[in-house]
């Protein structure tokens, strides 16, 4: 017999096996919280959502089909048959142009499905609408669910090429049988011992293979049963038909009869139908397949043929992987739970060491002005006490007095200055600690704004070895806060010339503004002397300064900060390497919702 080639493409997978694997997305969804679920089935040249995960947000649905060639996340799984994961599809050259994008899909992991015979089936993946790096955890996950299926997969290519088996060994031995006949024409003894070989080659087929066979006369109900099928089903002498059904599950009981029915009435092909039988007091599990083998002239079946296997550890194995998912589903919970009491406790201890750096940093800043206030203040009311003791015992001179009211001017102004030294503190200390989404808000112009504000605050004039640089689409129009972004890119120029470069009046400054979707990225890069990466950290940290006691405060690009975070609702990193200067990249909504 040839070997058999299973068409994997045209294998049809049963509905429990699909429900299974739904419940299984939908779990998965859960866990990972996440929109959307799939597994996807290549049928060239398409690749169809074959399940779609059922929750809220996810725009898959099934049995929705696409064109390959087009650059899908899923084209590529399969054609590496390797994993991928894109955690973030806009910030990706090579995945910023994907049809998922159009539908939100910024992110993506995914994993192939192979057939037992190495084709491909299709891919398991998941996608989210924000960026996710996806943990090892996550993948992990995936990948047991991916064994799961293939496993299916592979019980299911197992099952149809068993089924060919069947039936090619039969039309071989038909096809055998009928030549025999025909030298039976020609020498009987010689076709009778041709006969006999033959039928010893099928039993031995069968038998050997540990399949039982049972030969079903309708008409009286008589059963024959040969030796290994008596094994398997627990019998010592010859049944009919009613003691064979009285041994079925009476669950099953309805399930066989109907099936049974079924074919008897059409009688195309052959039956397949799985049940438990009562073994000597034990229930196993019993895959029976069958064909009408004879018919009357009114077409009424006379006589069945079939098979018998025993797939009780097969079963016994499903339940057992059964027990484990649920096991599974109960511990993810369990942790999950716990990882969220974790970040609520690593949140608060986060927030009560950030208040006590602020705290510290004010109460170091503040200090000076006021102890120059307190140390004034005092040593005029020594002087003035002085004075009124001397005018009170008539030894007051008009130089001693002009010397009290020159020191006495002196004395005001060192403590009006520090008064404002202190003062601006406290309002700068406002502007991080206090909400400003009382600015204005309006359409306009990103590259026409930010233009006229690098003419005030860096004119050529004043300015001239500063080179300004600003690119931005001329059509580009957002709907924000123009004040907030003015005051971003105003403290990030006092930054560059304070300390990106060193306080000359030298060096680069580039602005570059794109729009990617309903996302607007500010890249502001100057090539002064760059921050080293143990600073990397702490930049953002009110009152960290690289300048104290020089005039550094250390709120500059605190409040860079905040104005990103509180009004224009992006997201602000840094890169830089000393030497090599510093770019702040700031992303955030065209328009606020």
């Amino acid at each position: 017999m040839n070997a058999i080639k299973v068409e994997t493409g045209k294998l049809a997978v049963s509905h429990d096996y699909s429900e299974k694997w739904q419940q299984v997305l939908d779990l998965l969804a859960g866990i990972v919280s996440i929109p959307a679920a799939l597994i996807m089935r290549v049928q060239p040249p398409q690749i169809r959502v074959f399940l779609s995960s059922r929750n809220d947000g996810n725009p898959y649905e099934e049995d929705e089909l696409a064109d390959l060639g087009t650059g899908l996340y899923c084209e590529t799984v399969m054609s590496s048959r390797g994993e991928l994961t894109v955690p973030n599809a806009l910030a990706d050259p090579h995945w910023c142009d994907n049809p998922d994008i159009k539908l939100g899909m910024i992110s993506y992991m995914g994993m192939p499905l192979i057939w037992p015979n190495q084709d491909v089936f299709g891919t398991i993946c998941i996608l989210d609408r924000t960026e996710n790096a996806y943990t090892p955890e996550y993948r992990q996950l995936l990948a047991q669910f991916r064994s799961m299926v293939e496993r299916d997969l592979r019980q299911i290519y197992n099952d149809h090429a068993r089924v060919q088996e069947d039936a090619a060994l039969r039309a071989e031995e038909a096809e055998r049988v009928r030549r025999e006949f025909e030298l039976l024409r020609a020498g009987e003894q010689k076709a009778l011992q041709a006969l006999r070989d033959s039928e010893e080659r099928w039993h031995f087929a069968l038998e050997g293979a540990g399949d039982g066979v049972w030969d079903w006369r309708i008409a009286d109900g008589g059963i024959f049963l040969s030796t290994r099928c008596r094994q398997l089903l627990g019998l010592s002498d010859p049944a009919g038909f009613q003691l064979w059904q009285s041994g079925i599950h009476p669950d099953d009981l309805p399930t066989v009869r109907s099936v049974l029915s079924d074919h008897l009435r059409e009688a195309r092909g052959s039956f397949v139908v799985e049940h438990r039988f009562n073994k000597n007091g034990q229930w196993i599990w019993l895959l029976g397949r069958g064909m009408v083998v004879g018919r009357d002239e009114q077409g009424q079946a006379l006589r069945m043929i079939g098979t018998y296997s025993d797939i009780t550890a097969r079963k016994e194995a499903e339940a057992e992987l059964q027990l484990l998912n649920s096991h599974l589903e109960e511990r993810v919970a369990a942790r999950t739970a716990e990882l969220k009491t974790a970040m609520r406790q690593i949140s608060i201890a986060e927030k009560q060491a950030a208040l006590a750096r602020m705290v510290a940093g004010m109460a170091h800043e503040l200090n000076t002005p006021i102890g120059n206030i307190l140390l004034g203040s005092s040593q005029m009311q020594a002087d003035a006490a002085d004075i009124a003791r001397a005018d009170a015992d008539k030894q007051l001179s008009r130089k001693r007095l002009q010397d009290f009211l020159q020191k006495a001017g002196e004395t005001c102004e060192l403590l009006q200055r520090n008064s404002e030294l202190a003062g601006d503190l406290i309002g700068r200390f406002k502007e991080i600690a206090v909400d400003q989404l009382d600015q204005p808000r309006r359409s306009f112009h990103p590259g026409q704004t930010i233009a006229k504000l690098l003419r005030a605050l860096l004119p050529p004039e004043h300015h001239p070895g500063i080179a300004v640089t600003l690119q931005a689409p001329e059509e580009l129009v957002i709907d924000h806060y123009p004040g907030a972004l003015e005051q971003l890119v105003s403290h990030l120029v006092a930054n560059s010339l304070a300390h990106g470069f060193d306080g000359s009046d030298s060096g680069a400054i580039r602005i570059d503004i794109v729009r990617h979707g309903d996302e607007i990225t500010l890249r502001y890069a100057d090539d002064g002397k760059g921050i080293p990466p143990e600073h990397h950290d702490k930049v953002f940290d009110p009152f960290f300064t690289t300048r104290m006691g020089q005039g550094g405060v250390g709120l500059g690009l605190a409040l860079v900060h905040n104005l990103v975070q509180l009004i224009l609702q992006g997201q602000i990193r840094l890169e830089s390497e000393p030497g090599r200067g510093a770019v702040f990249i700031v992303t955030f909504p065209a328009k606020l919702g």
